[in-house]
């Protein structure tokens, strides 16, 4: 709860106890009264004020309904009996609070309207000697309560409101940093493990006739590891920002390590969202390779175009899951990132047994004043290919 919340109700309960004790005490000083009547106007005082404490909890709890509607009406049916029979005009405030609070804004000043003219009604009706000044007197005061109870009650609910807002707000962002750590995993440790793998099983096959081969193996898989976990640990602190360059230049000094030739033709893209996503749709992408296939070779491609930044991942050694469309949950979250961006991914085998990978990044607003934009992103003959 916000701190300091609970005041409007605390104050709003303590006066409606005032009033229901006022109320009681103007029905007793009637002097025109009979005992029984006295009696009857002190539990509808009574069931006014409950009433509305039951109201009003039900409100700050957020909970609508026909049961408010229900205690509405009681209220201002029992406090306008009270004020007819007792003489007591304190409880129309609390039909009147109970008005501003479940009205809205032009059946609010209806109501509240009638409710005023039926107060003067009654008590010009009474004939106990109320002067037209008092009656003034008595119906702004009516009035000036129900407007501070309306108000205490209202900063509870709009405090409380505010709370649960917060806790809502920092559970979307629990969320959003466990989708962060879980990207991040995937995207930088992945190819990490599939490196090591390959390392470590071409240190067994080398192990039996050439020992020191298979030791040149055995220390690139333990700079790996000590790699990966250098990065695990920088997930730990916040999102991690590796740009495209340094991915190009990861993934060729990969791809020779493990003996596959790699081409590799980029341009600087200078805006960076553009060139974090980027890298990691490349660094997707090499993982996939490595992961799925058995290339020789890989070929990666930035380059602009007139309207977007495109950059392509292309392998041979395409196995038969890849072929079949395999799962690929990496890839999904690579093509959201891109989307966000306006872009458009695409991944798929080829013919002549390769696997492409392209993603195409708008400069600009997708649609320019004349829609060029759009036609040239969705429609570009790699992409339909593709």
């Amino acid at each position: 709860m916000v701190r300091g919340s609970s005041s409007g109700v605390v104050g709003a309960w303590s006066a409606a106890t005032l009033i229901l004790f006022v109320s009681i005490g103007q029905v007793v000083a009637q002097e025109d009264s009979t005992l029984l009547v006295k009696i009857f106007c002190g539990l509808l005082s009574l069931v006014v004020v409950a009433c509305f404490l039951r109201m009003q909890s039900l409100l700050v709890r957020g909970r609508p309904g026909r049961q408010l509607r229900t205690l509405a009406g009681a209220q201002v049916v029992a406090s306008l009996l009270v004020l007819a029979l007792g003489g007591a005009w304190m409880t129309l405030a609390l039909a009147l609070t109970t008005v501003l609070l479940l009205t809205a804004w032009p059946q609010r000043f209806l109501l509240v309207a009638g409710l005023g003219a039926l107060d003067v009604a009654v008590m010009l009706g009474r004939h106990d000697g109320t002067s037209n000044e008092s009656i003034l007197v008595i119906c702004v005061t009516t009035v000036v309560i129900a407007f501070t109870l309306y108000s205490m009650t209202r900063l509870y609910v709009v405090l409380d409101e505010l709370r649960r807002t917060r806790e809502q707000i920092a559970r979307v962002r629990v969320d959003e940093e466990r989708l962060r750590i879980s990207r991040d995993l995937h995207d930088l440790l992945g190819r990490t493990l599939v490196s090591a793998s390959l390392r470590n099983e071409a240190a067994l096959r080398l192990l039996d006739h050439d020992i020191e081969r298979c030791r040149d193996q055995l220390t690139a898989l333990r700079s790996s590891i000590i790699d990966g976990q250098a990065r695990l640990r920088a997930l730990t602190s916040g999102p991690t920002l590796i740009g495209l360059n340094d991915e190009l230049a990861s993934a060729r000094e990969l791809f020779e390590r493990l003996g596959l030739r790699a081409e590799v033709d980029a341009v600087v893209v200078d805006d960076p969202a553009i060139d974090q996503t980027l890298a990691a749709v490349v660094r997707e992408a090499v993982t996939n390779t490595l992961k799925h296939g058995q290339p020789t070779w890989c070929r990666i491609g930035v380059r602009h175009e007139s309207l977007a930044i495109v950059v392509s991942v292309v392998n041979d050694g395409v196995t038969s899951t890849a072929q079949d469309g395999g799962a690929h949950t990496g890839l999904d979250d690579i093509r959201a990132r891109v989307e966000s961006l306006g872009g458009v991914l695409t991944a798929g085998p080829v013919p002549g047994g390769q696997f492409r990978v392209i993603a195409r990044v708008p400069r600009v607003p997708a649609l320019t004043p004349d829609g060029d934009a759009a036609l040239e992103l969705t429609n570009s003959p790699e992409t339909a290919a593709s």
